[in-house]
């Protein structure tokens, strides 16, 4: 709980520093996701996550024409079924899944006269999972684990002061468990992220 509320303030502070006066150097991103985390066996307990869909949002502070700055959140629903060395499910956890991160963007060149933007990422932070206790068996409860970020994609100027963005974006953790016996696995996993939405910059 306390890494969660330390993110929170760290996303807080960097949003709210002035960006008045600086060419346009601030952008707010709102993208659609698409969520697979990855199978993974540990301890003689197999977690098969569902797939699903999310939001992303993203605030990104340009501070020179090469790097930038940024903290984002997003939220998904997922379910994670766990099943032991025989293969049939013994328990399953559904829970809405929280991010909390920030990241260093690094912007290689640009192309069509500037239009065409692709840049590289890499961060650190946490995610955050709420169980539901309809979708869940076991008496699940919150957990957080702390992620490596990393990805890529291109930002596309449209009109204006928006424009386009689309990429993929990775996350490595260890699976969660939700602290429910025949869930532990202790093994690393990651969420694999492909995004597009549309940025504003200001």
């Amino acid at each position: 709980m306390a890494m969660k509320w330390a993110l929170l303030a760290a996303v807080l502070a960097v949003a709210s520093a002035p960006a008045n006066g600086q060419g346009n150097r601030s952008e707010f991103n709102a993208s659609f996701t698409a969520n697979y985390q990855s199978s993974v066996s540990g301890q003689n307990v197999t977690d098969n996550p569902t797939y699903s869909g999310g939001i992303l949002a993203n605030y990104r502070y340009h501070f020179s024409d090469w790097g930038a700055f940024e903290v984002n959140y997003s939220r998904t629903r997922y379910t994670q079924f766990y099943s032991g060395s025989t293969g049939a499910i013994t328990s399953f956890t559904q829970a809405n899944a929280q991010e909390a991160t920030m990241a260093f963007v690094f912007k290689h060149w640009s192309a069509l006269n500037g239009r065409l933007e692709p840049f590289a990422e890499v961060g650190t932070g946490g995610l955050f999972w709420s169980p539901i206790s309809g979708g869940s068996v076991g008496g699940p409860y919150n957990q957080s684990r702390p992620v490596l970020l990393y990805g890529g994609g291109f930002d596309w100027k449209a009109f204006g002061h928006f424009g386009l963005r689309a990429g993929y974006r990775g996350l490595f953790y260890t699976a969660p468990d939700y602290n429910v016996n025949g869930q532990f696995t202790n093994t690393r996993t990651q969420m694999k992220e492909p995004y597009a939405g549309i940025t504003y910059r200001f």
